[in-house]
Parts: C-alpha cells; structure tokens; sequence
C-alpha cells in the first residue's frame, strides 16, 4: 500500500537528517600543525555560533591539533579538543600560535612516541619572546594606590611590614601605541573587562611558578588585575600568559633590585622630585633613561612609574638598552609624596 505523500515526508526528514549529520564537515583548507593556544578563547561547533559552546574553552598554554582553517586569509581554525562532544571545533586565530606538526595528546600537550632505542636529547625549544616594538611598563607604588583604593581587596590588609610597602609592584606591560589591546578578544570578553567586573573574566591557567610572582609582585592579582591585564594587553604581546607575565616581572625585579628602589623606600613619607627621580634612572640605566621615565600622581602622591621601553624582550632582556633605545616621555607631575602603608 503507498503510503501517502505527506506522511513520506515525515518519515524520510530524520532519515535525511541522520544521512547529512553522516557526512564530512564542509571543506576547510587543510593545516597540519598544532595550536598553542595563548588565550581561554571560547571553542565553538560553528563559526557562527554565538554562545559559549556549553563552557568549552581553550587553555592557554596547551597545545591543540589543527584540522585546517575556514579559508586561506583564515579567520578561524578547526581544532580537536579531546573530551569535547563533538571533539572538532572552532576558535578564532588570534586565541594561539599555529605551531609545528605533530598530534598533541589527550592532555593538550604534544605526544611523543617511545623510541625504539635510545636517542639523543633534543635541546629544548627556546622561550618564547614577544613581538618587537615599543612598550610601556607601569610600576606602582601601593601604599599611594591603597591610600586612594582602600576598599581594595590587597588594600585592605597592607601594613608595613607586607613586601609591597617598599618596593614596586607590576601593574602591566602595555604594547604601544596604547590603543594596541584586546587582539583576537572576543566582543562579550571585551565589554566585561571594560565594565571592571574583572573578577568574572575567564580564570588564566599559569603555572604555579607564574603564580606565586604574581602574588608576591602584583598584588592587584587578589583583585583579578591579571585578568584585566592579560585581556586588555597580554594579548597584543605575542606569547602565552605565563611568557607574558614572566617577562614583566623579570623587569620589575630589575628596578626593585636597583638604586631606584632604595631612594623611594628611604623617602616615604618626604617628597622626591621628577628631576631626582631622573637622575637616578640616568645613574641606574644609562644616560637618557631618566627622560623615558613618567610619574603619574595623584593627590599629591607618587602612584606610578611609567617606563618607555623599545626592542625585543625576551627573558634576558636587560631594562637599560629597552629603555635608552625607546622614544622619550613627558610628564606633567613634577614630584609627590613617597606615601607609606597605612591609611592617613
């Protein structure tokens, strides 16, 4: 007996449905390689598809298999996620570095084979560095933040007696020109860091090590100030988070293993001038430095530092060529108070 044409339709659009789900994906151009991925981008079964895919996010610091990409001038790459139904998916090209070939395990991290006999060690594979250009490192005094922000979280426990009472803490490094930010962030992530709720940004996976810096050295991290930095500036850089973070922290130690330090811990409480604060840079990092160096105040206090930094850093970097080969900075506080922990 025929069935009629209406209830054909009704049985064959499953059976058509399933057919379709059965075939490959749409053409992509094809990329043998991996991902490492720098930022916890959302990774979505479509391109199009606007929500989160059900929390699925990369990790940053972890490799990725690469399917291919949407076309040639990509603006999205096809990774597989293990764990992940389904496992390919799609994320924006700016959330990583399309890396080398091979497979990444289950973990996200490259997989090796065991030889069948012993080999040589290959050397390791150098750190990463960030992309050349110009670059401003902001260095805050805390007891004059706290005095200002003193409904902080780091604020609210400050004492005398805490590391960051007398020394700088990292506030960021910002590649230049400064509307240089938020690259390959998407636009949801983008207008919660600049609505300041940082504490709802996506959590970095930095390694332990990373870590315990932060805490010690930016102290705005118990407030998700790292978040913010990462997503605002981080990204721009060219590494990973951790690379990113490390090598801000590298040249802050620089400075508070310096003179510079000193002349501020040995002032709080008295007023310094920006000409004695640029003589010491001269004396510290060479001739010129002092002219690369900017004081923000407010309120009659030194709250930062901002130093005009040009080159390559990597991981030796020293702080006295980046900042005698970048351009000069004006300033228009002419000096402030050394403020001390404690609220007045």
């Amino acid at each position: 007996m025929t069935q009629p044409p209406a209830l054909s339709r009704r049985l064959a659009a499953p059976l058509l449905a399933l057919w379709a789900w059965s075939l490959p994906a749409p053409a992509t151009v094809p990329v043998d390689g991996n991902l490492l991925a720098s930022r916890a981008c959302p990774a979505t079964v479509s391109i199009k598809q606007r929500d989160p895919a059900g929390g699925v996010h990369l990790e940053p610091g972890r490799a990725y298999r690469v399917l291919g990409k949407n076309k040639a001038e990509a603006t999205h790459y096809q990774i597989v996620i293990e764990g992940a139904r389904p496992a390919e998916r799609w994320v924006e090209v700016g959330c990583g570095t399309l890396g080398g070939t091979g497979t990444p395990s289950a973990a996200g991290t490259p997989a090796v084979e065991a030889p069948a006999k012993p080999v040589p060690r290959a050397p390791e594979a150098p750190a990463p560095t960030a992309r050349p250009g110009a670059f401003v490192l902001a260095l805050t005094w805390q007891p004059a933040f706290c005095e200002i922000n003193r409904r902080k979280t780091e604020c609210r426990d400050q004492t005398a007696q805490r590391p960051d009472a007398s020394r700088f803490s990292l506030h960021g490094l910002w590649p230049q020109p400064r509307d240089n930010g938020y690259c390959g962030v998407d636009p949801a992530t983008r207008r919660l860091d600049q609505g300041g709720d940082w504490t709802a940004l996506p959590p970095l996976a930095l390694s332990p090590a990373t870590r315990e810096r932060l805490a010690t050295l930016m102290p705005g991290a118990r407030s998700a100030l790292d978040r913010h930095e990462w997503i605002s500036h981080g990204t721009c850089y060219g590494t990973d988070a951790d690379t990113y973070f490390d090598q801000a922290l590298d040249l802050i130690e620089q400075v508070n293993a310096s003179p510079i330090r000193a002349l501020f811990a040995d002032n709080r409480g008295r007023h310094l001038s920006a000409t004695d604060i640029a003589a010491a840079f001269d004396a510290t990092f060479g001739r010129g430095a002092g002219d690369r160096v900017r004081l923000v105040c407010d309120q009659g206090m030194i709250g930062e530092l901002r130093l005009s930094l040009k080159g390559q850093i990597g991981p030796d970097s020293r702080l006295g060529p980046l900042m005698q080969a970048a351009p000069p900075l004006s300033t228009r506080c002419r000096g402030g108070r050394v403020d001390e922990a404690g609220f007045e």
